[in-house]
């Protein structure tokens, strides 16, 4: 009996391991499908925030899209705007150039024209430019010779035109011509040439010396022989007894010192001054600076220098006969033949301009 139910008792395990097994399986199936159901929720979540992210990004692009394409269309518009104002800026600038082009097209072809028309006119024209270029040599640089040898040539251009009509002109031009024939004229390179020979001497000449004035005459001493002249024999004779010891003369006038050798050079140094003093106003016309130069420079050769040597006498007469030229003079304001030719010019001018 006892080894009947041994077997019975180990057979219990074999028919309950099934069960565990599928009891087993239907835990793991479960805890399998929540674990699903989990990562597909956990997808769909993804799924959704991405595809919520993705589309407030498109949202935000076509946003930024939207505003480029409108900038991008205003700077169009501009662009058109502009090239349009352009445009016509160009269309008015070619306009104004076809117009200048064609005034200028004409002056050329009346300018072609003049000799043609009015061959003498350049002749005339200059005439008026040698009458200018005369009062410039005149008034700028005071050149007399110049000035008359221009308007003469103004004078033989126009007698070449042999045109009546310009006499009144030529007669104006004889009356300015003969104006200045009539002035009197200034060697100012003799002058100035003088002046330089004159200071290079000044070196050469001697200071003037120490000059002791004349002692004054002794009075008679012979002895008269009339007894009444008894004092005055008295005195002749103790004055001839004294001249042995004593004798006394009186000289009368001033004596004035010799002049250092620094003082004799800042003196020959001035005078040297005022000549060339005296040659820059011959080129300014300065008549007043002129003379006086000339003045000091005069008084001071008679008050330093030795006026019995002859060189010194030679400077005195060369400044005496400068001092009497004269450097300044009073020209014409204006030629009577400027105005009359530039008149003639410009109504010639006109003419032919009026095509006439």
């Amino acid at each position: 009996m006892t080894e009947q139910q041994e077997p019975e008792v180990k057979s219990q395990p074999s028919s309950a391991a099934p069960l565990a097994n599928e009891v087993a399986g239907k835990k793991q199936g479960r805890s399998g499908a929540l674990l699903g159901g989990v990562a597909i929720l956990l997808a769909l979540g993804l799924t959704g925030g991405l595809y919520l992210h993705g589309h407030k990004n498109a949202v935000t692009q076509q946003a930024e899209i939207g505003a480029l394409k409108q900038q991008l269309a205003d700077i169009m518009g501009k662009l058109d705007q502009s090239n349009s104002q352009d445009a016509e800026q160009l269309a008015t600038l070619g306009k104004s150039q076809q117009q200048l082009q064609e005034a200028l097209d004409a002056l050329q072809h009346k300018v072609l024209d003049l000799d043609d028309k009015r061959p003498n006119d350049w002749m005339l024209a200059e005439s008026e430019y040698l009458v200018r270029m005369a009062g410039r040599k005149l008034w700028l640089e005071h050149d007399l010779i110049s000035a008359i040898t221009l308007l003469g040539n103004a004078d033989e251009r126009i007698k070449a035109l042999n045109d009546p009509s310009l006499m009144p002109i030529r007669k104006a031009l004889a009356e300015d011509i003969a104006q200045l024939k009539g002035m009197p004229r200034v060697d100012r390179e003799g002058l100035t040439l003088k002046l330089a020979a004159l200071s290079d001497q000044i070196e050469l000449l001697p200071l003037s010396t120490v000059s002791m004035p004349e002692a004054k005459a002794e009075a008679d001493q012979a002895v008269s022989t009339n007894p009444d002249e008894w004092e005055s024999n008295l005195k002749k004779n103790w004055v001839k007894f004294t001249e042995n010891f004593i004798t006394i003369r009186r000289r009368d006038g001033a004596v004035e010192a010799l002049l250092s050798p620094q003082q004799e050079i800042f003196l020959r140094e001035n005078l040297k001054t005022k000549l060339l003093q005296a040659q820059l106003a011959v080129y300014r016309e300065q008549q007043a600076l002129y003379t006086d130069s000339l003045d000091k420079a005069e008084r001071w050769l008679t008050q330093y220098f030795d006026v019995d040597n002859s060189a010194t006498q030679y400077m005195q007469s060369e400044l005496d006969k400068l001092k009497g030229e004269q450097i300044q003079f009073d020209y014409p304001d204006q030629f009577k033949t400027q105005a009359m030719l530039e008149q003639v010019l410009t109504e010639r001018l006109q003419r032919i301009l009026a095509g006439n």
